[in-house]
């Protein structure tokens, strides 16, 4: 097919949608029907529908002799991006009640209007009701977007931001589909161009690149280009004989059409899940999902962003650390690394607010712990995802995660040096001089890296991973504490003891079969209060009762903590 594709307009109200931004920005040119005739600007003053058209020639006087001999003409302009050319016009009459030149001309039986193909991109909104989603292959989950636009060559998308996070640049896809309201869909093949944040950071923006179509592909995809953009301009309209709706959009059974539901802002709150300080947590998780696409688009770590995160991840845990630690387990839809990095801030803060550390330097181990990590998205997949234990030239790539991170926070000068380097820097040094970036031994280790090193480790042990189950959390204690030449042994007792053996967050069974979840613990660290939400002996009876003081006897000794996805629980079920 052509690169370009002209489409005749003669129906009387699509005419005045395409001659009316012609008049409101007046410029156009005028060439006379002549072969080889020259371009000359005037403007389209007056747009008299259906019988007529002003044309001022003041600027180029000398058109008055053709006209006024009545030599056909055309009148070229762009709108939305199409060049748009009338049918042959002719002069009426001159208007000699103005000092300008201005003619009366004939009506256009019709306009042409002629499309780049691969460059034109026809807006959607989200009124137009259009469906669309994503599939990268066929073992993976289904990613709900919202098309903004598209064109023959690509279009883009916006979609959460825990779903962008997924994708990675010249990614291809199996299947983008476009489901229209009277159920025709189009169904394309692609690959990812680019991915950033819009400028708010509350959504990702993907652009996609198609694959080359067959004809008939082609040709229905570019209809649907077309329709797009003329469904805009009829729902743009201020006519009193507004353009009837494209077939695309015409919903069957006559039903009206509504707006298709937003995959950006759909609500899929569950329950429980309506704290606000569950609400405030996912304004966070948002933040470094949209920080981790902008790091790989080349941009630094946004200062005042960190700084208010840091500040509201503060403040929760000194209002109430037992409920912003509960609160964490209702993040399961975020990726992995958003909530380990969650969950080292929150848990760091605690243990340095337990040791006495100002609110200064809290601030600054919470901000330092948020993007400790966000320099793995640039690591490879591979590598990132391995199943094998690391060959030695994967290992010598784990140190530029490091370094890209200290290099972009070089805007935050709030942040402490003291307090970001030891625990960014150091969080992945060994006592024995086993980690890295800088293969650091025992005193060379500050305290406070010493301190991340703990944090970090439990929580990554205690989650699953490409090559292994996650750990239980009394084996990834013996783990830390038996091994006092790589991890401080004073910083791991100092974990168990503010921590427990059975943390708040954490699902508990009891000699009774109870399950339940803990939200607060007594001065020697057993459960003081919990959710009770199933008995392992009849697990089609699920419960919601929450439990304290001597209540708790009620269930029998305490048996340890239990991983959820062995019972089908987790916390927004709950």
């Amino acid at each position: 097919m052509s690169d370009s594709a002209s489409t005749d307009i003669y129906q009387s109200p699509a005419l005045r949608e395409w001659l009316v931004p012609l008049c409101l920005q007046g410029s156009v040119n005028l060439a006379f029907d002549a072969a080889g005739s020259a371009f000359w600007p005037v403007l389209l003053d007056d747009v008299l529908h259906p019988q007529s058209l002003v044309v001022d020639v003041t600027t180029a006087p000398a058109l008055a002799e053709p006209l006024t001999r009545g030599d056909p003409f055309h009148l070229i302009g762009h709108v939305r991006g199409a060049l748009v050319r009338t049918s042959a016009l002719t002069m009426i009459q001159r208007l000699d009640d103005t000092p300008r030149i201005k003619f009366l001309c004939s009506y256009p039986e019709f306009v042409s209007t002629l499309h780049r193909r691969g460059t034109f991109r026809a807006p959607l909104r989200p009124e137009m009701g259009v469906e669309t989603r994503l599939t990268l292959a066929a073992d993976l989950p289904v990613i709900e977007a919202d098309v903004r636009n598209l064109s023959l060559g690509g279009c883009l998308l916006a979609m959460r931001l825990v779903d962008a996070v997924k994708l990675a640049p010249s990614q291809a896809f199996s299947v983008l589909e476009l489901i229209f309201p009277n159920q025709r869909y189009l169904e394309l093949k692609g690959r990812v161009r680019h991915i950033r944040t819009d400028d708010d950071w509350t959504m990702a923006l993907v652009g996609c690149e198609f694959d080359e179509l067959a004809i008939d592909s082609e040709r229905f995809l570019w209809y649907c280009v077309k329709e797009i953009e003329r469904e805009g301009v009829r729902r743009a309209s201020a006519s009193d004989q507004p353009l009837e709706p494209s077939a695309l959009f015409r919903f069957p059974r006559g039903r009206r059409p509504s707006s298709a539901r937003s995959a950006v802002t759909a609500d899929n709150v569950a329950a429980g899940d309506a704290s606000a300080i569950v609400r405030r947590l996912r304004k966070i998780a948002d933040y470094l999902n949209a920080q981790s696409l902008q790091l790989q688009n080349g941009t630094v770590i946004a200062p005042s962003l960190l700084s208010r995160h840091a500040d509201t991840l503060l403040t929760l845990g000194s209002q109430s650390r037992e409920s912003l630690l509960y609160a964490l387990g209702y993040l399961e839809s975020e990726p992995a690394a958003v909530r380990h990095a969650l969950s080292v801030a929150v848990r760091a803060a605690d243990m340095a607010r337990s040791q006495g550390y100002d609110n200064d330097s809290l601030k600054a181990i919470v901000a330092s712990a948020l993007v400790h990590d966000l320099g793995k998205a640039s690591l490879p997949s591979s590598l990132l995802e391995s199943r094998a234990p690391l060959s030695d030239s994967q290992r010598a790539l784990l140190p530029g995660h490091v370094t890209q991170i200290s290099e972009r926070l070089a805007e935050c000068r709030w942040l402490s040096p003291a307090i970001a380097s030891p625990v960014i820097e150091q969080v992945n040094e060994r006592l024995d001089g086993s980690g890295y970036p800088h293969g650091l031994r025992g005193d060379a280790i500050d305290d406070l890296g010493r301190m991340l090193a703990v944090v970090d480790v439990i929580d990554a042990l205690t989650r699953p991973r490409a090559d292994r189950k996650a750990w239980p959390l009394v084996d990834a204690y013996r783990h830390l504490l038996s091994q006092p030449e790589v991890f401080d042994n004073v910083w791991v007792q100092r974990y168990v003891r503010l921590f427990g053996i059975a943390p708040v967050g954490s699902l508990v069974r009891y000699a009774s079969g109870a399950l339940a979840w803990v939200q607060r613990l007594d001065a020697q660290g057993r459960p003081s209060q919990v959710h009770l939400v199933l008995n392992a002996h009849s697990r089609q009876g699920r419960l919601d009762r929450i439990l304290a003081g001597q209540d708790l006897e009620q269930l029998g000794r305490l048996s340890g903590v239990v991983e959820p996805t062995d019972y089908g629980l987790s916390r927004v079920a709950a």
